[in-house]
């Protein structure tokens, strides 16, 4: 996606940042990484320009380019005093498809106080970075921490309902 975003930016005739020293790169921030094998619909992404543009226009300069698939949903101002990306986003909500009633397992995993799972021979209590699970119909969302003190892998969060068969897990929200 880095590589994606480089390449875009030099196909548009914006006027866009670089890095200073001997190996010069674009200024772009990027959001949390998505868990590996899954989809999203809600990545951020900071593109630092050398002069201020519309980002209207900016917006439409990169959908001209943009491979299918890749889509911006919004474009916006940013102040430059603002902390990170990363720093900002504290919380991140997924959203899998599921053909069974889980209330009686989402009672169970809210109720308990340590769930572990092993991360590099270390276990590690999951449970407080799981801040709320609900089921609406045939889809569960799960809303994990998602910042600098711990997040779950998206085989972690998965793996709460392993017995469960499911059709599709992607990241609907950051915030």
């Amino acid at each position: 996606m880095v590589r994606l975003w480089e390449r875009t930016l030099r196909r548009t005739d914006l006027p866009a940042a670089y890095s200073e020293g001997f190996n010069p790169r674009q200024k772009l921030s990027f959001g949390p990484p998505l868990p590996l094998g899954l989809t999203s619909e809600c990545e951020f992404l900071d593109i630092f320009l050398e002069r201020w543009m519309n980002p209207e226009l900016v917006k439409e300069q990169l959908a001209c380019v943009l491979p299918p698939g890749i889509e911006i949903i919004e474009a916006g101002n940013i102040f430059l005093a603002r902390t990170s990306l990363t720093a900002e986003i504290k919380t991140a909500v997924y959203s899998i498809a599921v053909s069974y009633d889980l209330r009686g397992k989402i009672s169970e995993i809210l109720g308990s106080k340590e769930i572990f799972v092993k991360r590099k021979e270390k276990d590690i209590n999951i449970r407080p970075m799981i801040k709320d699970i609900a089921q609406n119909g045939n889809v569960l969302s799960i809303a994990v921490q998602c910042d600098n003190f711990g997040t779950l892998k998206g085989s972690e969060i998965s793996g709460l309902f392993s017995h469960i068969p499911t059709t599709s897990f992607r990241r609907i929200a950051l915030y």
